[in-house]
């Protein structure tokens, strides 16, 4: 018998992690890296999703169409997509041929204004040498959350030099999403980055900080960051996590683990999906049944499989409250 996390009435639903790809045919708006477009997992992911069956003339055309046409099609009220940013070296210069993923954070705040029910999640390197000055401009563009890959884009986030920023993002209200837990999607500069103890800094500020993914990793790691997340949320009431990639097959375990944590912890807990990457459905058959009609939607597949856990009631509506006023359109 399982549990079915009810939604408080009235609140909307949201994802707070999705993605967007672009292949590379503007380079301006996203690419990813030779490398990455022929890496295996790029491959598969493809195939799975059937990308090629999309409205859209190029590969990125046809990535824009799906996330639209799904985000449109969905029962979420709300999707955060999030952009990429790129590595950057130590002296601020951005460095492209280090980087293998890269979304702008135009090309996000522009699908924000084609759809309603997306909301902007830029994304920042705080080594670049505008960090506060953009920061600044996606804020005044509407942006209320700023993701940090520290994994892909080889940031520490426990070094001082970072201090100004995570201020100047706590002032603002904007919330700090850090990449958690083990990267195996696109080539790292450090994992050791990715370990949840490394938010001291950012989280001493007073901030939200989002640990995205909650610091799980797949059981063939050579380490477990999830016993240090959960000491952190025991330690820092301003840190959440998100329950993004815990649907797929090498992590699928992580749910039921992070379900049996003390309601102290769980009720810190926020949807994410990690879309376009879908749910695996057979380890989950038992709580959603063989043929759910969300199947046919990769965003409502992965709410179903989540909402089966015993997260609390607003494990699908509080990233809408932590956003703040006005990150929905709304007044401030």
């Amino acid at each position: 018998m399982t549990h079915q996390t009810q939604p408080t009435p009235n609140r909307p639903l949201v994802d707070a992690h999705v993605h967007v790809f672009c292949w590379g045919e503007n380079p301006s708006d996203g690419f990813l890296s030779e490398r990455t477009r022929g890496a295996w997992r790029t491959r598969i992911l493809l195939r799975l999703i059937g990308i090629g069956k999309e409205k859209g003339e190029t590969l990125s055309e046809k990535f824009r169409s799906r996330l639209l046409r799904h985000v449109d099609g969905s029962k979420l009220d709300f999707v955060v997509v999030l952009a990429e940013d790129a590595v950057y070296r130590e002296d601020g210069s951005r460095d492209d041929p280090a980087t293998h993923f890269y979304v702008s954070n135009d090309y996000v705040l522009d699908l924000a204004r084609r759809s309603e029910k997306i909301l902007p999640g830029c994304s920042i390197n705080p080594i670049r040498r505008d960090a506060l000055a953009e920061l600044e401009r996606v804020h005044e563009a509407g942006c209320r959350l700023v993701k940090i890959h520290t994994a892909i884009q080889g940031v520490d986030p426990a070094l001082a030099r970072f201090d100004k920023f995570y201020r100047r993002a706590a002032d603002l209200g904007v919330v700090l999403m850090f990449h958690t837990g083990y990267e195996h999607s696109c080539t790292v500069v450090s994992q050791q980055f990715t370990d949840p103890a490394s938010l001291a800094r950012p989280l001493d500020h007073g901030g939200v900080i989002l640990a995205a993914h909650c610091g799980v990793c797949a059981t063939f790691d050579p380490e477990d960051y999830y016993p240090n997340f959960v000491r952190m949320m025991h330690a820092h009431d301003n840190l959440y996590g998100d329950t993004s990639i815990m649907a797929v097959w090498n992590r699928w375990r992580s749910l039921s683990r992070l379900s049996r944590e003390a309601p102290a912890i769980t009720a810190r807990v926020v949807h994410g999906s990690d879309y376009p990457f879908p749910p695996a459905r057979l380890p989950f058959v038992l709580r959603t049944g063989p043929f759910p009609p969300e199947r046919r939607n990769a965003l409502d597949m992965d709410l179903r499989i989540k909402q089966s856990f015993n997260f609390g009631p607003g494990y699908a509506s509080q990233m809408l409250e932590l956003l703040g006023p006005g990150s929905a359109g709304e007044d401030a």
